[in-house]
């Protein structure tokens, strides 16, 4: 098998997050009568994405909750789709962008590997928050966010690295971060600078 033929799908996508179906709805209402996505996604949203207007980024199969990815990935190109209930509550989604032919393992096709410090933060806030939501510990999320499979759907992680991930996970379950002492880091022997989020 060539490396052409193994191509994956990314969507790039905004959302609102509410939590029921009848706010949703009316959000929804008031999108086909020609009020703006963003505005109302900074204004309504319960997630820590609102800050970006309800920007997710590119994202890949595996990296979202089942209900959200299946409407995400069943959307064309312009759709705003939903109420969509999940763990989290309901959501509106709207697919701005998809790319069909994407390497997986080149990370998202734009915007990540240029973006500024702050906002490739926003972006891990966000995702640490919704498994949050979900009850994962900080310990299970770091995990996640470490783990080969996450990285290659999401960028954002290989950039920021292991040390900034572990201070916005801290942050987002209000916990102090300490980096790892040089005995420590000696001691463990994994070399991996990890550090810890403390209760």
């Amino acid at each position: 098998m060539s490396a052409k033929e193994k191509k994956v799908k990314k969507v790039q996508a905004r959302h609102i997050l509410v939590a029921t179906k009848e706010e949703a709805e009316d959000l929804k209402k008031r999108i086909d009568e020609g009020e703006e996505f963003v505005k109302l996604a900074e204004q309504y949203s319960q997630c820590p994405s609102k800050k970006r207007g309800g920007d997710l980024g590119w994202f890949g199969k595996g990296a979202m909750v089942r209900p959200f990815e299946v409407a995400a990935f069943s959307a064309e190109e312009g759709d705003i789709v939903g109420p969509v209930k999940t763990e989290f509550g309901w959501h509106l989604i709207y697919v701005y962008e998809i790319k069909d032919d994407v390497n997986p393992d080149d990370g998202p096709p734009t915007g990540d590997e240029d973006a500024d410090d702050k906002t490739l933060r926003l972006v891990a806030e966000n995702y640490a928050h919704e498994f949050m939501m979900l009850g994962y510990s900080s310990k299970k999320v770091f995990s996640l966010f470490t783990s080969p499979h996450f990285k290659s759907a999401n960028a954002v992680y290989n950039i920021l690295g292991d040390e900034e991930i572990l201070k916005v996970i801290a942050n987002v379950y209000g916990q102090k971060y300490e980096p790892p002492t040089k005995k420590e880091a000696a001691s463990s022997g994994e070399g991996d600078g990890a550090g810890e989020a403390k209760e």
